[in-house]
């Protein structure tokens, strides 16, 4: 059964996670002052989140170096606020490079790290009861995390769990983002609970056969009841959001010329978290979503603003008949 009218408590937004810094040559990867731009998960939510019009603030700790200025300041530039940042003198900010390796399929994106005893890494939930972090939390009426923050190291793990811990102020969403790399031991248990305690959470249909058994959503949702909001994204195809009686709203992806697909969950996840923001029923949220990850998976970077509002008002016909190009570029209806 499906529906479409349902609403979620607003307020604005605070992101938590690890920074990153996307180096542009791959042969650059080991040099810490090397060209980059900002990057990391939750980063990619709040710079997609500001191009949005979307109160946000990011914490974390970056390194005392050129990536973790780079990623303050980008962050700063873009609107978010970083008064809840702490540097961290001797640890570096983490950084990786992007390559193109072959796949079943064709050229797939490789992702070659250097996050070992990052700034990042050394994260614990003392971080939380930092003045200004404290602060920010108390305003906040949603806080963004996700799964590979709790790989990350277990400090890290430690602060999702306080972030997530009850009794708390604001709303959760938790995106799963399972990196199979970043657990040895191949066990999910540890992201599974994390997740049954957030209120709205983000899997992709293929990750969750790994994490959770199983890609149906009803199957999901019978895994975590808790949560008020299960949605899995179902690649090009479509999100599903099932609430917690069971009932379900759908909405198709767009038809899009994919140019690299580094950052497109990041990007859904911010106009999830948007429409969420805003007061939007479910469905709309959803479109918001499918708007963000497609605006991402047309430039080769991590991020990008958003496809205009207006399409979401399309009826279902004029939906699918857009097709989405490099740039930005929308076939089908005038931007």
């Amino acid at each position: 059964m499906e529906t479409a009218g349902r609403q979620i408590a607003a307020g604005g937004v605070v992101c938590f996670g690890e920074a990153l810094a996307l180096v542009s040559d791959l042969d650059a990867v080991d040099d810490p002052a090397a060209p980059a731009s900002a990057a990391g998960a939750e980063v990619n939510v709040a710079l997609d989140l500001a191009a949005a019009g979307v109160p946000v603030a990011w914490i974390g700790r970056v390194g005392d170096d050129p990536h973790g200025a780079l990623v303050a300041r980008t962050l700063a530039g873009a609107g978010v606020d970083t008064t809840g940042i702490e540097t961290d003198p001797a640890r570096p900010t983490g950084r990786y490079a992007k390559a193109a390796v072959p796949g079943p399929d064709g050229p797939r994106t490789g992702m070659h790290y250097r996050r070992t005893g990052s700034a990042a890494s050394a994260t614990g939930p003392d971080l939380l009861g930092r003045p200004r972090a404290r602060e920010l939390l108390t305003e906040a009426g949603w806080v963004h995390v996700g799964g590979i923050t709790a790989a990350v190291s277990p400090s890290c793990a430690a602060t999702l769990a306080a972030l997530l811990a009850r009794p708390r102020t604001y709303r959760v969403s938790f995106d799963v983002n399972w990196r199979e790399q970043m657990w040895p031991d191949g066990d999910p248990a540890a992201v599974v609970a994390l997740a049954g305690l957030a209120d709205v959470v983000l899997v992709g249909a293929d990750e969750a056969v790994r994490v959770f058994g199983t890609g149906d959503p009803a199957g999901i949702r019978a895994l975590l009841p808790g949560p008020e909001l299960i949605v899995v994204k179902d690649g090009a195809d479509r999100a599903v959001a099932v609430h917690t009686d069971g009932t379900a709203t759908s909405r198709s992806a767009l038809a899009v010329d994919v140019v690299e697909p580094v950052g497109a969950g990041d990007a859904f996840a911010a106009g999830l978290l948007t429409g969420l923001v805003r007061g939007d029923d479910v469905a709309r949220c959803l479109r918001r979503g499918h708007l963000g990850a497609a605006a991402v998976l047309v430039v080769p970077g991590d991020s990008a603003p958003p496809l205009p509002d207006h399409l979401l008002d399309l009826d279902a016909g004029a939906w699918a008949a857009l097709r989405v190009g490099p740039g930005g570029l929308v076939k089908g209806v005038a931007v």
